[in-house]
């Protein structure tokens, strides 16, 4: 069902040039990236949630959605979600210089706001916290693999690479809006600056569909930047090899040795 927009070859397709899109990015092949994504299902008149999707069930042989934590046993979400996502704005009329102004209205983010919810304060693991992730509700809900709101993004992030820095903000600002709830971008309009803007907006739209945020920062080589609560923390470099693709070969993957961090 996951797979129910997406069910004939034409269709498939598309999902296709979807996946290819962000590969693409990932390597840098932003002109590729393009072509795959006007090939795509990307359209800013459908429904950001549009898109293909691991699904999850109870019966015989299907598997549960595994970070569907509602009682925070094992998963919390970190601290500077909060204190990281940016301020809503709501405009109220215009200025001394008769142009309509922006007043922070003092809610964060509608994406942060729409995926935690406060609990008590916890210590787990030495990191305290009062943040639950709400992104699922059932045991049953369905990750996404790929959809239409990541797309956009991608688009903009592209068109970033390739210095169309006009045309990437829009779609940036796209998503601000209407996924947001966030007035439109008001700071330097550099490529620096709103690559810059643009991760912000890739970790709050897609928070806890699946690695994006630790992707991104160590494709831009910024995973210093990442959090590091304990001295006995690290962030990793590179996704670590389970040990049974590694013990039966001889010899073992490059992969395979162990990975330190920083």
């Amino acid at each position: 069902p996951g797979f129910a927009d997406f069910d004939a070859p034409a269709s498939f397709l598309k999902f296709n040039r979807a996946l290819r899109a962000r590969v693409a990015v990932y390597q840098d092949d932003f002109s590729t990236a393009l072509t795959a994504l006007g090939q795509s299902f990307l359209s800013t008149s459908a429904s950001l949630d549009f898109g293909a999707y691991h699904t999850f069930g109870t019966g015989s042989g299907d598997a549960l959605n595994a970070v569907y934590d509602p009682d925070a046993r094992a998963l919390h979400a970190h601290p500077s979600l909060r204190t990281d996502a940016q301020l809503q704005g709501v405009e109220d009329g215009p200025g001394e210089s008769d142009q309509p102004h922006l007043q922070l209205n003092g809610a964060r983010d509608q994406r942060f706001l729409d995926k935690t919810l406060d609990i008590a304060s916890k210590t787990v693991q030495g990191i305290t916290t009062d943040l639950i992730f709400n992104v699922y509700q059932s045991p049953t809900d369905p990750i996404p693999i790929i959809r239409n709101e990541e797309l956009i993004l991608l688009r903009a992030e592209a068109n970033l690479g390739l210095g169309n820095l006009t045309t990437a903000l829009a779609d940036i600002n796209f998503i601000r809006e209407n996924s947001g709830g966030l007035p439109a971008y008001s700071g330097a309009v550099t490529a620096s600056a709103l690559r810059t803007e643009l991760l912000y907006n890739k970790r709050y739209s897609l928070l806890w569909e699946g690695g994006h945020r630790w992707a991104d920062m160590r494709h831009y080589g910024l995973l210093s930047q990442l959090p590091q609560d304990l001295t006995t923390h690290r962030r990793f470099l590179k996704f670590p090899f389970p040990i049974n693709e590694c013990t039966p070969r001889d010899p073992e993957p490059a992969g395979c040795t162990e990975e330190a961090g920083i």
